[in-house]
């Protein structure tokens, strides 16, 4: 089961180097910056999620107060992405 997880979340990272690259390219071809959008929303429910989560993890907390700032971590988050989705569908053409 590691291997599993270790070789999805290589191809996690590999896509989103990917999605990355595109959007650089995209924007930098065509100053287009709806793909730049995209990769900030992707960023924020990704890797940055996924730090912010290990902070809380780390930090001396009872598990009652680890779980509630992990949800509270969860939904900002999640409003992040949804609002640079919102912009990128608002910019697109």
């Amino acid at each position: 089961m590691d291997d599993i997880l270790r070789f999805l979340s290589l191809i996690n990272y590999a896509l989103g180097i990917a999605i990355g690259g595109a959007a650089l390219y995209e924007y930098k071809s065509h100053h287009n910056i709806t793909p730049m959008l995209i990769i900030l929303a992707v960023v924020i429910a990704g890797p940055l999620e996924d730090f912010l989560v290990r902070m809380v993890e780390e930090k001396p907390l009872s598990p009652g107060e680890k779980e509630r700032r992990i949800r509270l971590v969860d939904q900002l988050t999640s409003l992040g992405f949804m609002l640079f989705l919102l912009l990128a569908a608002l910019n697109s053409k």
